[in-house]
């Protein structure tokens, strides 16, 4: 039997966890929109999801290195699994926006400023508030999403490396085996 590619799970793992985050995506955009609490919440519980998936793909490098791994490879995987789910995720945020829903960010505009003022917010805080609306609408155009995706890479990796860092273990060199058994 031969040995699976080094890129494998990276690239298995990036999928599965590429077209998660779209289903995800898919429902913030359809179901949670009505209400910038809910929307911004399920934001952050998607964004914890797929940092989970991240570290079950390292999981599953390390195991498929036999339970042991250095960092380095344990990265690789997750790397190569953070590529593709940023890329689906630019992927599917153009196509939704262009072509599912063109009008999804000035229906959400306008829900979030309903909700501000029927939590009676004064005129100056709802003016901020619907600043930040209004950079998500410059996020969802094509260059801030290629801008994002850079972002996104980079923080991703971050935690990628975490990650890593935590799954490394080495394997015992033959000296210290010795040692242990005399």
């Amino acid at each position: 039997m031969q040995p699976a590619s080094r890129y494998v799970i990276g690239i298995r793992f990036g999928l599965i966890t590429g077209f998660l985050y779209a289903i995800l995506l898919f429902c913030r955009y359809h179901f949670f929109s009505s209400d910038p609490t809910t929307y911004f919440s399920f934001i952050l519980a998607s964004y914890v999801v797929i940092l989970f998936a991240f570290l079950f793909t390292g999981i599953a490098r390390k195991k498929e290195l036999g339970g042991f791994a250095e960092v380095r490879e344990i990265f690789q995987s997750i790397f190569i699994a953070i590529l593709i789910t940023e890329f689906i995720y630019v992927l599917f945020i153009f196509i939704y926006m262009k072509r599912i829903d063109p009008g999804f960010m000035n229906h959400f505009r306008e829900s979030a400023l309903a909700f501000y003022h029927q939590k009676g917010l004064g005129v100056s805080e709802i003016d901020m508030r619907m600043k930040g609306v209004d950079s998500l609408a410059e996020q969802a155009k094509p260059a801030g999403l290629v801008k994002g995706f850079g972002t996104a890479v980079v923080v991703d990796s971050v935690f990628g490396f975490i990650f890593s860092f935590i799954l490394r273990k080495q394997k015992p060199s033959s000296e210290e085996s010795k040692i242990k058994f005399t």
